[in-house]
């Protein structure tokens, strides 16, 4: 077919199913799922907060390349492209599953993750291309993003599930059926002739691509291993922040200053909305950003394991996928943000005012049907609203530079630094209602008293001795403060979030700026055009 990378025999129902195989086997490869960080820290021993910096590599290296890609598309071949880099991830996910320390691992992971993120977008503007053919923006986010969030719930809770029974790597084998059908089809059913002209494969700024890279890599660094030590109270801390902020800063002049930049930050200034899009995505992230709080809860208090956890954001996927699409389709008629945002903000006030409320041991999963089923709607609103908002009205040479900017937003700079911010928080206020609840459970008090007769009763019984019985029911008394705390801590971090995410929603009403896309005077480019 004409303009098509497959073969003219095939027909178009194959395209279609072809291409949704395509992007589902990239959707699902990932060097490092966060239900596995445990398991592989014990595996190769070290500690968790190194596999997890490792974890945030691969995030890094998935946004530090996606400036470069147009570079790749315009000089290589799709089919061979493709070819090379499905190769190369059936190559690193078998190298990682033969990682003995975290230095192989880092490498295979920083890989694994920039030549998917590389392989994704072609597939996605394959996918595009095939089931958005009026090219609108809306539809693009509404349907891809439902796409994508569900199929990663879907693959963290197979990843848990595996991890009841085989070893941390054979997570990564997962998604090698997807590979080897994806290889299938590239090498039978595409065609290997150029479909846009060949642009020189030179002139690529990789100094700004290395400042970036080891700027965030610092960055992640410190937000990872500040708590444990203290902050700037350490040397080290103090000296990854640093070379951070100074990194961006050279970065930024970088940016600036040369005549083929890696990423025009101008885009930023050119463009009001785009500023603004990013700004509010960073909000989104502080008030989104906090699964930490509630797994905690579900494996301390409810004594959930990784599966059951996992099973809990599966009921996420519902909303997924009933509101994306559905504020797609709304900003591909009205093309107004307003009001979804307006409308996933209060959903975030709403889901934090009810799960503070049921945040008790006594309650069960059943529970949490509701207020997760709220959370992915509040989610899947607010991303796809504002990355719609932030990408149109734009020019398509300044596309890629603005997704990048949205991007590098919350995966590089929001999500780390919002995820440390509130574990800091967290830890700091069970801390201080441990230190409360302690000073109440007096020995002299006959709750207590009650309680550790109890206690003891229950341990003799079970065969242990009086001296044993009596460390076993201490250390009950204790695990029964540290409950109350976590519970009493997440309760106030949630009645906060909540009345943050109410300020949002009402000061989404007052910004002028999101009148932007519907005054059809300040409309200069396509509001429906995408250019994947």
């Amino acid at each position: 077919m004409k303009n098509s990378i497959f073969h003219e025999p095939v027909s178009n129902l194959v395209e279609k199913i072809c291409i949704i195989i395509l992007v589902c086997s990239q959707i699902l490869i990932s060097g490092i799922s966060s239900s596995s960080l445990g398991p592989m820290t014990a595996f190769l021993g070290d500690e968790k907060d190194a596999i997890q910096f490792i974890y945030y590599s691969g995030i890094i290296a998935t946004i530090s390349i996606y400036p470069l890609i147009g570079r790749f598309t315009r000089y290589f071949r799709k089919r061979q492209l493709l070819l090379m880099c499905i190769s190369l991830e059936l190559i690193l996910l078998i190298l990682s599953v033969f990682s003995k320390n975290d230095v192989e691992l880092f490498i295979c992971n920083y890989l694994l993750s920039t030549i998917k993120m590389l392989c994704l977008i072609i597939c996605i503007g394959l996918f595009m291309a095939k089931y958005n053919l009026s090219q609108s923006r809306g539809l693009f986010y509404g349907l891809y993003y439902a796409f994508s969030f569900s199929l990663s719930q879907l693959y963290s809770y197979a990843v848990a599930v595996l991890l009841q029974t085989y070893s941390w790597k054979y997570t990564f084998l997962l998604s090698l059926p997807g590979i080897f059908i994806s290889l299938l089809i590239v090498i039978f059913l595409m065609h290997s002739k150029r479909m846009v002209r060949k642009y020189p494969f030179y002139q690529i700024d990789w100094i700004g691509y290395l400042l970036f890279v080891v700027s965030s890599l610092c960055l992640s660094f410190g937000c990872i291993f500040g708590e444990r030590l203290e902050w700037l109270e350490s040397n080290l801390i103090r000296f990854v922040f640093t070379t951070a902020v100074i990194g961006y800063v050279l970065w930024v002049l970088r940016m600036l200053a040369i005549r083929r930049p890696y990423v025009n930050v101008r885009v930023l200034f050119m463009f009001s909305h785009v500023r603004w899009g990013v700004g509010l995505m960073v909000c989104m992230f502080f008030i989104y950003n906090t699964f930490n709080i509630s797994t905690e809860f579900m494996k301390v208090n409810l004594k959930y394991n990784d599966t059951y956890v996992a099973a809990s954001n599966l009921y996420m996927i519902i909303a997924f996928l009933i509101f994306i699409p559905l504020t797609g389709i709304w900003l591909h008629r009205f093309h107004r943000a307003r009001e979804p945002l307006f409308i996933g903000f209060m959903l975030f006030a709403v889901y934090y005012f009810y799960t503070a409320h049921i945040f008790y041991p006594e309650e069960n999963s059943g529970f949490f049907l509701l207020p997760m089923m709220i959370r992915g709607a509040a989610y899947g609103i607010s991303i796809t609203s504002l990355s719609y908002y932030a990408s149109v009205n734009i020019p398509a040479e300044a596309s890629s530079h603005r997704a990048f900017l949205s991007l590098a937003s919350r995966s590089v700079f929001a999500a780390p630094i919002t995820s440390a911010f509130w574990q800091d928080r967290f830890n700091h206020f069970k801390q201080k209602q441990y230190d409360v609840i302690a000073a109440q459970y007096s020995m002299d008090d006959y709750r207590v008293q009650d309680f550790m007769k109890g206690s003891v009763l229950d341990h003799q019984k079970s065969g242990h001795g009086v001296e044993l019985a009596n460390q076993l029911a201490t250390h009950s008394l204790h695990a029964k403060i540290y409950n109350d705390a976590l519970i009493l801590s997440a309760q106030n971090i949630y009645y906060v979030l909540a009345v943050v995410s109410l300020l949002l929603a009402i000061a989404v009403l007052c910004l002028k700026v999101l009148n932007i896309h519907y005054v059809s005077e300040k409309n200069k480019y396509p509001l429906t055009y995408v250019d994947v």
